[in-house]
């Protein structure tokens, strides 16, 4: 390597004259004091041990995990404000955008109403808002069609916004590579921007990789998400686990195993044990007590169900 000899030539310039004093003045970053950061508001729960308001939360599984199952069934008790499997929530509004099954989510959410009979349905009607379509998360007007969309049912103080659901992430990556660390941390900037203008938390559904432990594609996923939570499902038992695996602001591990119950046309998820009890759930004492009046309304209903 060649070294400097002989004394440093000074500038026969000003570097500072080549400023355009023409150009706008830069701004600055805004700065928080350790006061500011004290006067935060605490993290709050949208759904106990699950979900925190203000959030980005990725669930993931393996196709036939029930995942899909597991994100209808908090969005219904959010927006109804029934307890999900226990677990407190906070009621509100519900946008799931869901690109896979539409025509059997019907049959999914009046399943879900007849095994909660302490629910209110109207309630349920008048929160939960359903896209047809998946907005791809790299496309710029897909996005603000989004933000728009949430502007108009975000219009009561009371009754907010609580949760954005994408289903699956994969649609959302229409256009990009969910390899692609780039790609990946531009859709999760774009559920951030989401997240900070509707105020509502935002969940990602996702599939798990080959080895069957983590989302797939690029880590910049997890990385980029505030809670990722793990579904698996034991075809022989028809028991699904789901596990927290990453939470930020909370304990991660929360386990919850589930069972698949027969409601009319379709099936729901009933909570058979939770980490934090161990017991099985209240709510299948419930559910059994109302059992035959539902199935035979479905009955009665057979040939022209819905």
């Amino acid at each position: 390597m060649s070294k400097i000899t002989g004394p440093i030539q000074e500038l026969d310039y000003d570097p500072f004259e080549m400023l355009d004093p023409q150009a706008p003045e830069i701004p600055t970053f805004p700065m928080l004091s350790l006061q500011d950061i004290r006067n935060l508001p605490d993290p709050e729960w949208i759904v106990q041990n699950f979900l925190q308001s203000d959030s980005f939360a990725v669930l993931y599984g393996a196709p036939g995990s029930t995942k899909s199952f597991w994100a209808l069934d908090m969005a219904c008790s959010i927006a109804s404000g029934v307890q999900f499997h226990n677990n407190k929530v906070k009621q509100g509004k519900v946008m799931l955008a869901a690109g896979e099954g539409l025509r059997g989510l019907k049959w999914r959410i009046e399943s879900w109403i007849m095994a909660h009979p302490e629910a209110d349905e109207q309630m349920l009607y008048d929160n939960l808002r359903i896209i047809p379509n998946v907005p791809h998360l790299l496309d710029n007007t897909h996005v603000n069609m989004l933000l728009n969309t949430a502007d108009i049912l975000n219009n009561d103080e009371e009754n907010p916004l609580r949760l954005v659901i994408i289903d699956t992430w994969a649609r959302a990556m229409v256009g990009g590579d969910e390899n692609s660390q780039k790609d990946t941390g531009l859709a999760v900037e774009a559920c951030d921007l989401i997240r900070k203008q509707t105020g509502a938390s935002t969940l990602v559904v996702h599939h798990s990789g080959v080895e069957g432990t983590r989302e797939r594609g690029s880590t910049a996923l997890r990385g980029g998400a505030d809670t990722s939570i793990m579904a698996t499902h034991e075809p022989h038992t028809r028991f699904t686990t789901v596990v927290v695996k990453k939470m930020k602001d909370g304990e991660q591990g929360h386990q919850s195993i589930y069972s698949l119950k027969q409601f009319g046309h379709s099936v729901v998820l009933t909570a058979y044990s939770d980490a934090s009890t161990g017991f099985p759930s209240a709510l299948n004492k419930t559910v059994t007590r109302d059992r035959e009046y539902y199935i035979q309304r479905a009955q009665e209903k057979k040939d022209s169900p819905f």
